[in-house]
């Protein structure tokens, strides 16, 4: 009892310290605050945290990027009992899953270091993120200290969900001008720490390094006990073992969710078998083996007062509706995508019109219904020019060879065409500093027409830094910023095939479809001038490299996009490879399973994973993070190792080697070790 209250106070008296020395307003009174220091005092009279001046986490290192150690990942998502079933029997067949309630708020990664914590990081993209220490050490929920029953201190990684509980969020913002999701996001994110006292955490999944590596939990049920062992606080969950199962604690989760203490969307189940899930696969960081079940949008009535058409990258021409404004959810809507005509002509929707909107996964405002025409209402007709060149429109033709829903530009050379490529040049080799306010600054003001001209920025710094990107305030981007912008950039100045070919924004070539493409061509696509030349215009070869009906047409895009091409050229961006490893050749001759290795725990030189990705990749091995099915080999330090992950490995015929292995055969540059 003395060693869990010990541990409870400890982590009190470090919240109370990083509120007190960090702002925002205290957690408990002074009174209470030296009460709990008395009691640690007569418990521990030595404890190193009565003598601690100051806050444990400093705040100079808020919102800093950073990234996480290991990437937090999306759900896929099922809209109905149908979807749910159908995910289920493919994926957890006859077994279970872990139900758990899908809190409403943002998520982020705790790294824990011998029992203290040591970074918080917000999800980001999923693979990097913005530090959020300061403020996360004032969450409620979030233990600053965790050590195990036996007191040995935790060491690992702790996903959770950061939630602004209703209570706290009505107090706040007594006049719901935002949600309490939006509201928690911005607390989450400030500079001074205001508030953050008031989140709370619901954590979700962990990551342990036990003495001898990663600590292997057979189940999600073990993983969150051992979550609640530890002394997170974790969100309501269950272990269903039958499809009826998980479709009624669905429907019971929705029935209730008005009477929780806090906003929720849905829920997430996991197979509950971590092998099983694991041995499913990532598509796109969404593990196949995971998914969303989110509930049905809020809505509400409004009137359709307007419309406008803007032009995508790929010169789709996109409707929008302009209503008047409505509150959904506790947010302002007042725009709503109509998709498309053939959307328009089925509900039958026209201005003056009273429509039913609501949120699609609670997120993208969409008309479903039309509740009331009156006579004066005016139709949206189908463009017949584009509204930015003024050039003829047509009909998209799908991979079929049928025409499809969408209408585009058929100018090439449309201006809103070309911006919006560079927005897919900019988000596909992730370009950060540059969102929609800088890019449209950069055409504005630089005049960047195209990704060509993102790699001559590095010429003139200073101009960057003037970029005016709020006019009202006459706020410049800034000489950092700049600095930031032009570092990224430069990164990308050598690229592989497929990033270079997938970044452009030619209509159904993205970075995968140009990988099988090249894998499919056997040799034949291998080169940028492959792509340039006349093979896919050839019916035959493009049934061959799989695009039958659509060869000629992206050819004709690449033929579009040839002076951005030349530009990123003529600017120095390199083509090094094509960026595709070939599956091996087994000693039949026949295609065999691309060979993947793991590397797990502390390497006796002192060299991280990372440090093998290159040479590995170049003899046309896998680096990968877990031990499951099909894995190759397991480098670890001692191969004779009795740890979980050694066992796992041989009981699944998986070769473990040791470090000093691993560097001969990468020295020897063989087809496997000796």
């Amino acid at each position: 009892m003395s060693a869990a209250r010990i541990k409870e106070l400890r982590n009190l008296i470090l919240k109370a310290k990083q509120a007190y020395y960090y702002g925002g307003s205290p957690i408990m009174t002074d009174a209470e605050y030296d009460a709990r220091e008395d009691e640690l005092r007569e418990l521990a009279p030595d404890d190193d945290v009565l003598a601690l001046v100051g806050a444990p986490v400093p705040a100079d290192s808020i919102l800093t990027k950073a990234r996480h150690r290991i990437p937090m990942g999306s759900q896929n998502k099922v809209n109905s009992e149908t979807e749910f079933v159908a995910w289920y029997e493919k994926s957890a067949g006859a077994g279970a899953v872990h139900a758990s309630i899908k809190g409403d708020g943002a998520s982020a990664a705790a790294y824990y270091e011998a029992g203290r914590l040591a970074q918080a990081i917000s999800r980001g993209d999923g693979f990097e993120g913005e530090d959020i220490t300061a403020n996360a050490a004032k969450f409620k929920g979030l233990p600053i200290e965790v050590y195990d029953e036996d007191g040995s201190p935790f060491t690992g990684a702790v996903r959770f969900e950061v939630i602004l509980l209703v209570e706290d969020w009505k107090k706040l913002d007594p006049e719901r001008a935002k949600n309490p999701r939006n509201a928690g996001s911005g607390i989450m994110g400030r500079k001074n720490g205001e508030h953050a006292e008031l989140l709370s955490c619901f954590a979700f999944g962990i990551d342990e390094q036990g003495p001898d590596g990663p600590v292997v939990f057979a189940t999600e049920s073990e993983r969150i006990a051992r979550l609640q062992q530890l002394g997170f606080q974790v969100i309501p969950n269950k272990t269903c073992h039958t499809p009826a199962e998980g479709v009624e604690y669905f429907r019971d989760v929705e029935s209730g969710r008005e009477s929780l203490p806090f906003w929720i969307d849905g829920v997430v189940y996991k197979v509950d078998d971590r092998e099983h899930q694991e041995s499913l696969g990532v598509t796109a960081n969404r593990p196949k083996g995971q998914v969303a079940w989110k509930f049905d949008s809020k809505g509400a009535e409004t009137t359709l007062l307007d419309y406008s058409i803007s032009v995508g990258h790929t010169g789709a021409l996109i409707p929008t509706a302009h209503l008047d404004p409505v509150d959904i959810g506790g947010t302002t809507v007042s725009n709503a995508l109509l998709n498309n005509w053939d959307e328009i002509a089925r509900l039958d929707v026209a201005v003056g019109d009273r429509v039913w909107l609501i949120k699609a996964n609670d997120i993208i405002p969409k008309i479903i219904l039309v509740r009331e025409r009156p006579p004066t209402r005016k139709p949206i007709p189908e463009p017949t020019q584009c509204p930015v060149c003024h050039s003829p429109v047509r009909r998209r033709r799908n991979t079929g060879g049928n025409e499809g829903a969408i209408i585009e530009c058929e100018n090439d050379d449309c201006s809103a065409r070309s911006v919006g490529k560079l927005k897919r040049w900019i988000k596909s080799l992730d370009l950060v500093g540059i969102g929609d306010v800088v890019r449209h600054a950069l055409v504005e003001q630089m005049g960047i027409e195209d990704a060509g001209g993102l790699y001559r920025l590095k010429d003139d710094p200073a101009a960057l830094s003037r970029l005016v990107i709020n006019p009202d305030k006459d706020l410049k981007l800034g000489e950092k910023r700049a600095t930031t912008i032009i570092e990224a950039i430069e990164r990308t100045r050598q690229l592989t095939l497929v990033q270079f070919l997938g970044s452009l924004g030619i209509d159904r070539l993205g970075t995968r479809r140009v990988e099988l493409m090249i894998l499919a061509a056997g040799g034949q696509l291998d080169t940028l001038e492959d792509w340039l030349g006349p093979k896919l215009r050839d019916p035959q070869f493009a049934a061959t490299v799989g695009v039958p009906t659509v060869g000629a047409a992206i050819a004709d895009s690449i033929a579009g996009q040839r002076d951005v091409i030349d530009h990123l050229l003529n600017a120095g961006v390199v083509i090094t490879e094509t960026g595709v490893t070939a599956p091996p050749q087994s000693e039949t001759g026949q295609t065999s399973a691309e060979p993947s290795l793991c590397i797990t725990g502390k390497l006796p030189s002192g060299k991280k994973k990372k440090d093998y990705s290159e040479p590995l990749s170049a003899l046309g091995v896998k680096l990968v993070d877990t031990v499951s099915e099909g894995l190759t080999y397991l480098v670890l330090a001692d191969p004779d190792s009795a740890s979980a992950k050694a066992k796992k490995a041989r009981k699944l015929g998986v070769r473990l080697l040791s470090e000093e292995m691993l560097q001969k055969w990468l020295e020897a540059g063989t087809s496997a070790p000796a």
